[in-house]
């Protein structure tokens, strides 16, 4: 499942492009009958989509759900983060401060992009698991997935972004190792809504035109809105 599941955050596998069991069996070297019981697990959770006669497709996050993933991950983060703080954990921090500081000091190429971006992976991770609790840990697992297809499907990777998040990282993993939660917290919320602003700044531009059946449920609505009969 976890190999499944990179294979669809990478950037392979477009969202309007059914799976082929075959292809995700063959680019991860598995059989098909676990990528056939990953897929309808994904299904399960709402990840994938599956369209009868069309088959099956990564499925879109619509702006609410991006907000509702941005709410639950200000609850859940936010408490890892002084849980983290209050517990004096220290763990992997030293280090990724080490890289973050090494970045700022560095121009931004195609490389060190993603090496901020897998750093900034890390710095959420450790703060959860720092937070040393395993319901809260557990909550966490369950969005990963959802975390990455609302970053891939909307959230355009602007260079000037993206050194902005290593310099809020910092921050983040400075302020827990300072044993300072206060600033913890609000750092990483303000981090989370600033991720969320532009992501919905964006989602207008990634947004696919509406589908004839999307904009045939919505004329009821419309012309209920204007006064009219609905036709």
């Amino acid at each position: 499942m976890e190999r499944i599941c990179s294979l669809l955050l990478d950037g392979a596998v477009p969202f309007d492009v059914p799976l082929s069991e075959r292809a995700i069996a063959d680019a991860i070297d598995i059989g098909r009958m676990p990528v056939r019981e990953a897929l309808r697990d994904l299904a399960r959770e709402g990840i994938v989509s599956v369209e009868p006669g069309r088959g099956t497709f990564l499925r879109r996050l619509a702006a609410s759900e991006v907000t509702e993933l941005l709410e639950v991950r200000l609850a859940i983060e936010g408490m890892a983060a002084r849980l983290a703080t209050e517990k004096g954990f220290v763990g992997d921090l030293p280090q990724i401060v080490a890289e973050l500081q090494a970045l700022t000091k560095l121009p931004f190429t195609g490389k060190r992009i993603r090496e901020a971006e897998a750093i900034g992976d890390r710095v959420h991770r450790t703060i959860v698991r720092g937070a040393a609790n395993e319901i809260l840990n557990s909550l966490f697992a369950g969005l990963q997935l959802r975390i990455g297809i609302s970053l891939r499907l909307v959230q355009l990777r602007e260079v000037d972004r993206i050194r902005e998040t290593v310099d809020e990282h910092l921050v983040i993993a400075e302020a827990i190792l300072a044993r300072q939660a206060n600033r913890a917290v609000k750092a990483l919320h303000d981090h989370l809504r600033r991720g969320h602003a532009i992501t919905m700044a964006n989602f207008a531009q990634s947004r696919p035109a509406p589908t004839a059946a999307e904009v045939a449920a919505l004329k009821p609505a419309l012309a209920r809105r204007r006064g009219r009969p609905p036709s």
